[in-house]
């Protein structure tokens, strides 16, 4: 059975012009805190993220988040984040507590108008509303992601800018945008849209190998936000013979713990490289993390966001093989700035994605 279901594409940014909504001077980030991915050997270990042995010689990194939209955003106020490399591909790990337990949920996103009745969510809508409606029967999926900016060297340094009520364009150079959502693209058996994937440009029903989870692969500059690879219907996207999954995913709940552990991965070099940055050892990027909390209403332009982070791929292995404790990183004041002026906000955009079910009458592909 195919069933269509709307999927909120996230565009990053990570400055928004101030506004009367926001009487604060907004001052431009100048120092930018850095996380080291070290050289490891082995393999992702999709079935148990995290528990692979070249992290325990690793630290993280604590990065606090902050609301985009308050009161509507904001229920996670840190992530944990480390990363790992072997000149090949890239591993980054996220931690952060959910104590609302796992959402594989997918409503649509609404909110309450003035009259009080139940309006879906619009990008024009996203500049005035400032919380989503849900309850214990209705919310959204769980949802993390990492951006990469890749502009040109000269506006590496200057933060994209949008107001929200936009349609997702930015003002100053190009990103790249991870998106892992625990439905579709977890591809748990408990996701109500397992097995997620897309279709070819064929139209035939196009899956990760072993249905492995993925994250989705987008692009943003400043003519708007686009899906780089996988067809979402009668939608368009930028490279539609390129690899949509090559962004792979393992991730892991914990009930005892109340944590949610994400591990992505991707070779360093990619097609569609325009659209996807490409790396390679002994450099540095530009990069930036949002947390949804399903569960607590967070969807769209409602997250807890950070502001830029600066991580060196390096080819040096790391100097300890204890366990360390997490590295912290922006303080908790600076935070709270960087959630008055420097968001990193979203927009919903009216792609599609299909995801393929399980049906008793067809084979598992």
């Amino acid at each position: 059975m195919i069933r269509l279901r709307t999927l909120v594409l996230v565009v990053f940014l990570s400055t928004l012009t101030v506004s009367a909504r926001f009487p604060y001077t907004v001052v431009a980030q100048t120092n930018f805190q850095n996380i080291t991915s070290y050289t490891v050997t082995g393999a992702a270990n999709f079935t148990a993220p995290g528990s692979e042995s070249f992290w325990r010689s690793i630290p993280w990194t604590a990065i606090p988040l902050a609301a985009s939209v308050s009161p509507g955003g904001g229920h996670t106020s840190e992530l944990l984040v480390k990363s790992a490399n072997d000149g090949f591909e890239i591993y980054v790990l996220f931690r952060w507590n959910d104590t609302q337990g796992p959402s594989y949920a997918s409503d649509t996103e609404v909110y309450r108008a003035s009259n009080g009745s139940l309006v879906p969510l619009n990008p024009g809508a996203t500049a005035n509303v400032k919380q989503l409606f849900y309850n214990s029967t209705y919310f959204y999926p769980d949802r993390a992601a990492m951006l990469w900016f890749i502009g040109n060297s000269s506006s590496r340094q200057q933060s994209p800018v949008m107001q929200l009520g936009s349609n997702g364009a930015i003002t100053g150079g190009a990103a790249d945008i991870w998106h892992w959502q625990s439905n579709p693209t977890d591809n748990s058996k408990t996701d109500a849209g397992f097995p997620g994937g897309y279709t070819d440009p064929a139209g035939k029903p196009s899956y990760p190998s072993d249905n492995l989870s993925f994250a989705e692969d987008d692009y943003t500059n400043t003519t708007g936000f686009f899906v780089t690879a996988g067809s979402f219907g009668n939608s368009s996207n930028l490279a539609p013979n390129a690899n949509p999954f090559v962004v792979l995913a393992g991730t892991q709940y914990s009930s005892t713990n109340k944590t949610w552990t994400v591990e992505m991965t991707r070779s360093f070099t990619t097609d569609a490289p325009t659209f996807r940055v490409q790396l390679s050892s002994n450099s540095n990027y530009f990069v930036a993390f949002a947390v949804w909390q399903g569960k607590l209403g967070e969807s769209s332009h409602f997250k807890s966001v950070s502001q830029w982070y600066e991580l060196t791929i390096s080819n040096q292995s790391p100097k300890s093989s204890s366990v360390p404790q997490p590295a912290t990183g922006v303080t908790p004041l600076l935070a709270v700035v960087v959630a008055v002026g420097a968001f990193l906000v979203g927009v919903v955009v009216g792609s599609v994605l299909l995801s393929y079910r399980k049906d008793p009458r067809r084979p598992v592909p």
